[in-house]
């Protein structure tokens, strides 16, 4: 008797949930105190930590809403959603599958953008001007790039064909009691019935590669770099931007090591697994789950590692008790900085700028 697989596609959900709700709750935090609770001036950097925990918030509020699942079997796997929120299409529900793929990219891609900045910050401090101003938007379109080509690759090199229809079929009704007809997603089949390779379907494999590839050959470099010269070249700076800096590369080892124990692994062994052909059947919708987490994980480790944040917590007094620790509170925080801009002329906001500017380390201030 085939055995069910529903039981870790409903598992699947609720980790989703906890996922979205811890994303939603830490990230908010997180945001809160980088713009309102740390004391020092992060520069540009800051745009990049609230950008990371933005579309942080967004990837796990995609995830929520489709519950996205995954299926191997053999030689093939499907990636599917059976929801269709808004009461929209097929064909809509699979695009906006294809985008919360895409988004799964440009988060990879922001890692790398992160370790470019802290490698430029010590190295090479005049770089930081490409991350100061209108200049910015180059990050966002990096991220943007590499997020929408992951998303259209995979919409059209993995589309459901009739081929892998047939392939999954009987497969689907048995494991998961669920119509292939019925269901948005997309499929890889990696060989037909005469043992030859599907080139479209293994293209978007290679493809994928490709972009994973160029996102962590970016942050081994900086990595190994940073960790070969960077304490020859810190003992210029003074104790405190010294400190900050060591903080802010533990973090990005952090954050490097857990995203690919989260992100990367988990989707290398989707995609590579039906070339192997293992001839078995894995629920690996399962490891969607540690896609959800990571925002949330990823916040707690820079709040955790920079001193700054630990004192900014303190001194907020993020306890439930405490009113400024409550999201009633932060949230107030939100809305006197709104009335104090909106208060504010362009010619105050102008001499206020060139003030933090003049005050604050050059390092930090790009």
């Amino acid at each position: 008797m085939t055995a069910s697989f529903v039981g870790y596609a409903k598992f699947a959900e609720t980790v989703a949930q906890i996922g979205f709700f811890s994303t939603i709750i830490f990230c908010f935090i997180f945001i809160s105190l980088t713009i309102f609770g740390v004391k020092r001036n992060f520069g540009s950097y800051k745009n990049l930590l609230i950008l990371f925990s933005a579309v942080g918030i967004v990837f796990a509020t995609i995830e929520l809403i489709l519950y996205p699942n995954g299926y191997s079997h053999n030689a093939g796997f499907i990636f599917y959603t059976a929801s269709r929120p808004f009461n929209m299409s097929k064909e809509a529900t699979t695009w906006l599958l294809s985008f919360y793929a895409g988004v799964y990219a440009s988060t990879m891609s922001m890692l790398a953008v992160q370790f470019v900045y802290r490698y430029w910050a010590i190295f090479h401090e005049t770089k930081l001007r490409f991350f100061k101003g209108w200049k910015f938007l180059f990050c966002i379109l990096y991220c943007a790039y590499f997020g929408i080509e992951w998303a259209i690759g995979l919409y059209y090199l993995d589309y459901i064909d009739d081929y892998a229809k047939n392939y999954f079929k009987q497969e689907m009704l048995d494991r998961y009691d669920t119509d292939i007809s019925e269901i948005s997603g997309m499929s890889l089949v990696a060989y037909d019935e005469n043992g030859g390779v599907r080139w479209l379907n293994v293209s978007c494999t290679l493809h994928m590669t490709f972009i994973m590839m160029v996102q962590y050959s970016v942050v081994i470099y900086c990595t190994v770099f940073m960790y070969r010269k960077m304490e020859e070249k810190l003992k210029l700076l003074s104790s405190s931007l010294r400190s900050l800096h060591k903080q802010f590369f533990k973090t990005l080892i952090l954050q490097i090591s857990t995203p690919t124990i989260t992100l990367f692994l988990p989707v290398v062994f989707l995609i590579y697994c039906p070339l192997l052909d293992f001839q078995t059947d894995l629920p690996t919708g399962i490891s969607n789950c540690a896609l959800t987490i990571y925002p949330a994980m990823d916040a707690i480790i820079v709040m955790y590692v920079v001193q700054d944040y630990r004192k900014a917590m303190k001194s907020n007094k993020l306890t439930v008790s405490s009113e400024k620790g409550t999201f009633l509170g932060i949230l107030k925080k939100y809305v006197d900085q709104l009335h104090k801009w909106l208060a504010t002329s362009n010619d105050n906001t102008k001499s206020s700028t060139k003030s933090r500017v003049a005050k604050a380390p050059a390092v930090l201030n790009n």
